[in-house]
């Protein structure tokens, strides 16, 4: 009842003029002075000066009136909310995984803030364990996940698999440190540069390794796929990159691909959102297809 109160209100004096009012709100005048009425017994004050013709706000009818603009306008951002077809709005909690981020999160950001400038961003990164993680609790509205190629995102999430990456063995062009081909275990005698604990690919290349009686060697672990490429091709370890990534990275030209005979690595790129996106729909399908053309 408020919410129609305030409405007729804010429509009176946009209006100026009751009877446009009532025929802007599809009501006739009485029920539009009735609405008026009721909004200032329940303030316990008046609203219009009704001594002038047409009656003009009073000046604590000025001021209910910005507020009540705000609250119209968050009510309708509101009722929103639960509409796919809504044009999205609000805040979109949004989670990358390192090696994702790295390669599209300039440009999926740039893209969605010129088509959905309504949409306030907030954007992490993390590792896939911990972004699933928050997606169960409903902390996130949409997550990278990086995980190997047989396995997929729990039923509870919506998930659409956007791409698979090969993920290459690249050591030092100038410097190796392996002949290739090489077979896993005997990658065990060299050092690693590689993400911190909680990467996938690391923890796959570890499993294989510790299949074959092994264990990784680390020289560095430390964030960043160019930072690290830069020490792989200085030497100072082998290293792990996506294929379609290794192109575009920084030094690039001084790294080579280790060939193993008996190892291959492969991640799929999901992206997951609630099973009930309400008026982000739409900023979902933006971010799968940014995502899609920067690892293209």
């Amino acid at each position: 009842m408020l919410f129609q109160d305030l409405k007729a209100f804010v429509t009176v004096i946009e209006s100026a003029s009751l009877t446009k009012a009532a025929h802007t709100l599809c009501l006739t005048q009485s029920a539009v002075s009735r609405r008026i009425q009721h909004l200032e017994e329940t303030l316990g004050e008046a609203l219009f000066d009704r001594t002038t013709r047409p009656p003009v706000p009073t000046a604590m009818g000025h001021r209910i009136y910005e507020k009540a603009v705000e609250l119209l306008r968050d009510a309708e951002h509101l009722l929103s909310i639960p509409k796919e077809n809504a044009t999205p709005s609000g805040r979109f909690r949004l989670g990358l995984t390192q090696i994702v981020a790295d390669a599209v999160v300039f440009d999926v950001v740039t893209r969605m803030r010129e088509q959905l400038p309504n949409l306030e961003l907030q954007v992490i990164t993390d590792w896939s364990t911990e972004l699933e993680r928050l997606m169960l609790l409903g902390e996130l509205d949409a997550a990278t996940l990086m995980l190997p190629a047989a396995n997929s995102p729990p039923t509870a999430l919506a998930a659409q698999l956007i791409t698979t990456l090969d993920i290459l063995v690249v050591q030092s062009k100038r410097n190796p440190l392996v002949s290739t081909p090489a077979a896993i275990n005997s990658l065990a005698a060299s050092e690693w540069v590689l993400n911190p604990k909680g990467c996938g690919y690391r923890a796959a290349l570890e499993a294989a390794m510790g299949g074959q009686g092994q264990a990784l060697k680390l020289a560095v672990d430390t964030h960043g796929a160019s930072v690290q490429m830069r020490m792989v091709a200085a030497g100072m370890g082998l290293g792990l990159i996506p294929a379609k990534l290794l192109p575009g990275i920084a030094y690039a030209d001084e790294l080579a691909i280790v060939d193993i005979s008996d190892f291959q690595l492969k991640m799929g790129v999901w992206l997951t959102h609630s099973r009930q996106p309400g008026n982000l729909r739409l900023a979902n399908e933006l971010l799968a297809a940014g995502i899609a053309e920067g690892l293209r």
